[in-house]
């Protein structure tokens, strides 16, 4: 297929017909609507905002919508939480510290089963190993 100049990409892509469904973030086909009452926005909006995102997740335990950016809201603040932890020195070297003396005990218990002629499941790196496609 050969492009002209005068030729736009986005011109191409009116030829579709819309379907008047909005696709939900998992891939399945929804119509957009998403909430039914003002209530269930204002509570999914608070699920984004540090602090008040456990306020949905307590008061709006009927409202489906609102539980899951709730629940969302709930993870990202702990992720902001530690990421804001990290911002002071010592902190965070003494948890890198701390994660690599693991690390190396790890190590250490890795070699001692693996002289033994044992299958030693490490705790935590175990199971991220059976899950990782290496």
């Amino acid at each position: 297929m050969e492009v002209e100049l005068t030729d736009s990409f986005f011109d191409n892509q009116s030829e579709e017909k819309p379907t008047g469904e909005v696709p939900n973030l998992d891939g399945t086909p929804g119509d957009g609507s998403g909430f039914n009452t003002d209530e269930g926005r204002l509570a999914a909006v608070m699920a984004y905002i540090p602090f008040l995102c456990f306020i949905p997740l307590l008061n709006m335990k009927h409202n489906e919508e609102a539980r899951f950016h709730a629940r969302q809201g709930v993870m990202l603040f702990l992720i902001e939480l530690v990421a804001f932890l990290f911002l002071f020195e010592r902190i965070s070297q003494f948890v890198f510290t701390a994660v690599l003396i693991v690390a190396v005990a790890f190590s250490i218990a890795g070699i001692y089963f693996s002289l033994q002629g044992k299958n030693y499941r490490l705790p935590i790196v175990g199971d991220l190993a059976d899950k990782s496609k290496l």
